[in-house]
């Protein structure tokens, strides 16, 4: 048996090695005993063996992998196939170098990442315009990825996750979890050629006309009737997603509530462009707003004294705000403009109302043709004037015949002077 042990073993120079497939013909004990052995011979006595060092040996020695240990000394255990090595490392500088290799890799990839994440986040909440609101890539939660107004192409325009006047909402090119797209801009329904649904007007990444807010396929806000590249029904001067102004709500193409005339003059003001045209409510400089249409229809029409039933006296109010957006003091006019007129007498009355030193004026008869009936109204800086006109046709408290079937047809319009 001795003889065998000792092929088990080829001791070179501090060096041993075990063939592991004629160690695992051993017993255990005789095993442990052989290990014991080579790590006295390689210690020299110098170092204890105990049966934890065997046990480590032991480990490697049935590890289904190449693989290493160290014992006391710099003593390495190395699992090489069939072969079992024991040797000692040389002192060098190379475990100090390992650690600094490691050290230095770590500091790298923490300095890589940041690095990343810092010119990840440079590409984030960029200011286009200059007024210290982010307009594109904007990263909502900080967490370095886009999520609303995202430049996919580096183009300096939004191509997903659209918002709507700045809302911070994600409302067109909407990216979902299927990689489908919720709500495209510039849709080509009709297949003409030519946008119909959330059309970019000036090329910037914004939609600005037809507004498709909810993504149905039908226009909500900022309508274009007329296919002229110019806002006219339903505009939303806050971004707020609902009609402000000019507002169709039946969609039969006429403005039924809080209808505009805006009146450019040469004080600073004017329109400015949103897309292709269009009005800027905030960028006017006088801004009329009528609660209702402007245009009064009266028609068969009794005086006002006949009060029984079954007949009609009353006239809708007209009811328009006058809005002076500047720091100056403006001047305007009002106007009828008279579609038609075919009372025969000078009872068909009108009445005008307001606040803020507007123009106010008793009981007149409503012309006949269109007609200035208030000259040089002035609006001081940065007031509103609310304003009511009231029609009738008065009762003389006889027979009024003459006026029976009459109609009447016009516009109230306000005009700023130009100075």
């Amino acid at each position: 048996m001795a003889k065998k042990e000792e092929k088990i073993i080829a001791r070179t120079n501090k060096r041993e090695i075990i063939d592991l497939k004629e160690f695992m013909l051993l017993d255990a004990k005789k095993q442990d005993e052989k290990i014991k052995k080579i790590l006295n011979d390689l210690y020299e006595d110098k170092v204890k063996i105990s049966e934890r060092h065997i046990e480590k040996v032991l480990n490697i020695c049935f590890d289904v992998h190449d693989n290493e240990i160290y014992l006391p000394g710099r003593l390495k255990v190395e699992k090489n196939g069939s072969k079992l090595i024991f040797s000692f490392s040389k002192h060098s500088n190379v475990g100090i170098f390992i650690l600094f290799a490691l050290t230095f890799l770590i500091v790298g990839s923490f300095a890589t990442y940041t690095g990343i994440q810092y010119l990840g986040k440079m590409q984030m909440n960029i200011d286009l315009d200059g007024d210290g609101i982010a307009d594109l890539n904007i990263d909502l939660d900080d967490d370095g990825i886009c999520d609303i107004n995202c430049d996919t192409n580096k183009d300096n325009k939004p191509d997903r996750n659209i918002d709507y006047h700045n809302n911070r909402k994600a409302i067109f090119n909407v990216l979902k979890d299927d990689n489908t797209i919720f709500n495209p801009t510039n849709q080509d329904i009709n297949g003409d050629g030519v946008c119909d649904i959330n059309c970019d007007t000036n090329n910037d990444g914004w939609p600005d006309l037809n507004i498709d807010y909810d993504g149905d396929g039908i226009i909500d806000l900022d309508r274009d009737i007329d296919s002229d590249g110019i806002k006219d029904l339903d505009l939303d001067t806050n971004g707020d997603g609902v009609c402000d102004i000019n507002c169709d709500e039946n969609k039969d193409n006429i403005c039924d509530k809080n209808c505009t005339t805006v009146n450019i003059g040469g004080n600073g003001g004017g329109t400015s462009s949103e897309g292709n045209g269009g009005i800027d409510i905030n960028a006017a400089n006088l801004i009329v707003i009528f609660e209702s249409q402007d245009k009064i229809n009266a028609e068969d029409i009794y005086p006002d004294d006949q009060t029984w039933e079954g007949v009609t006296t009353k006239i809708p109010e007209l009811k328009f705000t006058v809005h002076n957006t500047t720091n100056t003091t403006l001047y305007y006019n009002i106007s009828w403009e008279v579609f038609e007129n075919t009372y025969e007498s000078t009872n068909f009355w009108f009445s005008v109302l307001s606040d803020e030193n507007g123009f106010i004026q008793d009981w007149e008869t409503v012309p006949w043709e269109t007609t200035t009936f208030a000259n040089r109204v002035a609006i001081a800086p940065n007031t509103t004037q609310e304003y009511t006109i009231k029609l009738t046709l008065h009762g003389t408290g006889e027979e009024q015949n003459y006026d029976q079937g009459k109609k009447f047809s016009g516009q109230i319009k306000v005009d700023m002077i130009n100075e």
